[in-house]
């Protein structure tokens, strides 16, 4: 709700480019951690542009593609943007951290701005591959509140269990209330 993002949106998203996502941060973030770290990238990208949760994670699916590429690996260094450690891609969100950072001071007019969401997104995903650069505060505060709503979930699952067990215990203790009225009863002693 904080970020104008439904819960149908992150599903739509996730069926359509988690897979991409996992696959990029395989070995650096999964599980409850990268599904935390899909949601803070979509919802950075939802919550800037208003695109449509498929459109949107098309586009994701194409850059989480093309930011592990040998070639895009090779030119990002060459522009002094490191996206591999011991040889080894850093994981997509890691990566779109480095590269935010990065071009956080680069006018989006200078040519290399340009270049780098080329090679990126191609021309068709340029919408997604600008606010995905350059929204990296809303990320970090969506990741904190998906995080932080890990443990609310935690608590109201918590929660719900304890009203069934309430709820158990009180349906048990009226059929042994009704089993001992049934058994005291002059019919049943007589059967």
């Amino acid at each position: 709700g904080k970020f104008a993002v439904e819960s149908d949106d992150i599903i739509a998203a996730v069926r359509r480019a988690g897979g991409v996502f996992a696959a990029a941060s395989k070995g650096v973030s999964e599980g409850k951690d990268a599904l935390n770290e899909f949601i803070a990238t979509f919802t950075s990208v939802r919550a800037t542009t208003r695109e449509g949760a498929e459109t949107i994670a098309t586009g994701l699916r194409t850059i989480f593609t093309r930011i592990q590429r040998g070639t895009t690996i090779k030119f990002l260094e060459e522009l002094g943007i490191q996206l591999q450690e011991n040889g080894k891609f850093v994981g997509a969100f890691k990566a779109i951290n480095r590269l935010s950072i990065a071009l956080k001071d680069l006018d989006p007019r200078d040519v290399r701005f340009s270049q780098i969401v080329e090679e990126l997104g191609g021309f068709r995903q340029i919408g997604k591959v600008i606010p995905l650069l350059q929204q990296m505060e809303v990320r970090m505060d969506a990741l904190r509140t998906a995080q932080m709503g890990g443990g609310s979930l935690s608590e109201d699952a918590i929660t719900a269990q304890q009203s069934l067990s309430v709820q158990l215990e009180k349906t048990r203790e009226k059929f042994v209330a009704m089993v001992r009225e049934i058994t005291s009863s002059s019919g049943f002693k007589s059967f």
